[in-house]
C-alpha cells in the first residue's frame, strides 16, 4: 500500500492519543478531531456521571444524527434545485417562443409599413392616363359643356348653339 497521498496526524480524542492516517490535510484532520472532542465534552457537561466510553458513544450518536439530518436536507435541496431548474427551462422555452413571435411581428410590421409607404407614394404620383381614357374624358367634358350651354340658353336670352340666332 502506498503512502504517497496519505498524512499521518497525531490527535487526542477524549484523552486518548491516536495516529490518524488520512488523505485529508493535517489541518482538516485536526479540525475533525476537535469537533469530536467538542461533542464529547458537550455530552459530559449534560450528563456528568457518564463514563468516558458512554460519552464517546452518545457523542457519536449525536454526530451521526446531525450527519443524517444534513444528508436529508441536502437531498431536499437537490430536489428543490432540480424542480427550479425544470421550471426555469419551461420559462426559458416560453421566453424563447415569445421572443421568436416578437421578432416575427416586428418583421410583419416592417413589411406593412413598407407596403403602406408604397401605396402612399403611388397615390401621390399622377397616374398615367391611357389615350382611350383621355378620349372618354374629353367627350364627357364636351357633353357637360353642351349641357351647360343648353342650360344657359334655357335661362338666358341667347342660344349659344345657334350663335345668337333666336
Amino acid at each position: 500500500m502506498e503512502n504517497n497521498n496519505r498524512n499521518r496526524v497525531k490527535v487526542d480524542i477524549a484523552g486518548t492519543r491516536f495516529t490518524v492516517i488520512s488523505e485529508e490535510s493535517e489541518l482538516y484532520t485536526r479540525s475533525v478531531a476537535e469537533r469530536l472532542n467538542s461533542e464529547i465534552n458537550s455530552v459530559r457537561r449534560a450528563a456528568p456521571g457518564l463514563s468516558a466510553n458512554s460519552a464517546v458513544l452518545l457523542a457519536s450518536l449525536n454526530i451521526c444524527d446531525q450527519l443524517m439530518k444534513s444528508e436529508e436536507a441536502a437531498d431536499s435541496l437537490r430536489h428543490q434545485i432540480k424542480d427550479y431548474l425544470n421550471e426555469a427551462a419551461k420559462y426559458r422555452s416560453s421566453f424563447e417562443e415569445a421572443d421568436r413571435e416578437n421578432a416575427r411581428l416586428k418583421k410583419d410590421i416592417e413589411t406593412l409599413r413598407k407596403r403602406l409607404g408604397e401605396k402612399a407614394k403611388i397615390a401621390s404620383e399622377p397616374s398615367p392616363v391611357s389615350p382611350a381614357v383621355k378620349a372618354v374624358r374629353k367627350s364627357a367634358a364636351a357633353e357637360a359643356e353642351d349641357e351647360g350651354a343648353e342650360q344657359v340658353t334655357f335661362f338666358g336670352s341667347r342660344n349659344k348653339k345657334n350663335n345668337g340666332k333666336a
